[in-house]
């Protein structure tokens, strides 16, 4: 699955792995899942950082400002999330380590979905399906965080806009990192380890799914036939069609939700 699009006349992105069984070629196993690895870790490493960044300490950052114009009564408050507002505990630290793991998987994600979208659009794309996804799956008009915290407008902006960062901020490093030089062997071995250690470790029966996917999609691409069925026009309208329909979705929940919040 090549990060380029089809149709477009932006400058090409870097072939991903196996692609140049395209023209014929055939990896050796051992170089095929080391190239594999080397390209999906660099979505997990985009998607974790913004995460814990924008997840979670963007997210925290913003509950406090909340807070603070929500005046001391809500001090001690459980949020929706399972922590206490004005503290630091357990279980804020274990919310922004989750985040970082929902981010790495929207990483992975944004690797697999951007090669249907023009390059010049891609930021712009993933931030609005991290608004209204990210939107709709927050916002709970019967919770705390948006019956009791003040003003509601505020509370509603920070949580469309912080998914919205995310999207777009994923989407910037994933492209950056996927078209990086190839990195010296000791932080190589990092970046195909320490991600995919944390996905496997974190995420539980579906970090173990998600690494089985993508390993078998990369041994099914040995040939190309993967990689040149993802860039056909066929894959390309299809999926476009999906994140359209995605899209609109989420956006009418989030639509719903956050009028019956105001």
């Amino acid at each position: 699955m090549a990060i380029a699009s089809t149709g477009s006349s932006d400058s090409a992105a870097p072939v991903s792995p196996g692609a140049e069984a395209v023209t014929g070629g055939r990896q050796p196993w051992r170089a095929l899942y080391a190239d594999a690895a080397t390209f999906l870790s660099r979505g997990l490493v985009a998607g974790l950082i913004c995460g814990l960044v924008i997840g979670g300490v963007g997210g925290r950052l913003a509950m406090f400002a909340l807070r603070l114009t929500s005046g001391g009564a809500l001090r001690g408050v459980e949020t929706d999330d399972g922590f206490i507002i004005g503290s630091f505990t357990g279980a804020t630290l274990f919310l922004v380590i989750v985040t970082g793991f929902l981010g790495a998987a929207g990483g992975l994600a944004y690797l697999g979905v951007c090669e249907w979208v023009p390059p010049r659009w891609r930021a712009a794309v993933y931030a609005l399906l991290g608004a209204t996804l990210g939107g709709a799956a927050v916002i709970r008009p019967e919770g705390v965080d948006f019956t009791e915290l003040e003003p509601l407008r505020l509370a509603v902006a920070f949580f469309v806009i912080l998914p919205a960062a995310y999207g777009a901020a994923v989407s910037l490093l994933a492209e950056r990192l996927v078209r990086a030089p190839r990195a010296p062997g000791a932080l190589r071995i990092v970046l195909l380890v320490l991600p995919f250690g944390l996905l496997a470790t974190g995420g539980g029966p579906f970090g173990l799914a998600a690494l089985a996917l993508g390993m078998g999609a990369s041994a099914a691409n040995r040939a190309g036939g993967v990689a040149r069925a993802w860039r056909s026009a066929p894959a390309t309208w299809a999926g476009r069609a999906g994140l359209l329909g995605v899209f609109g979705l989420s956006g009418v929940a989030l639509l719903r939700d956050v009028g019956a919040v105001l």
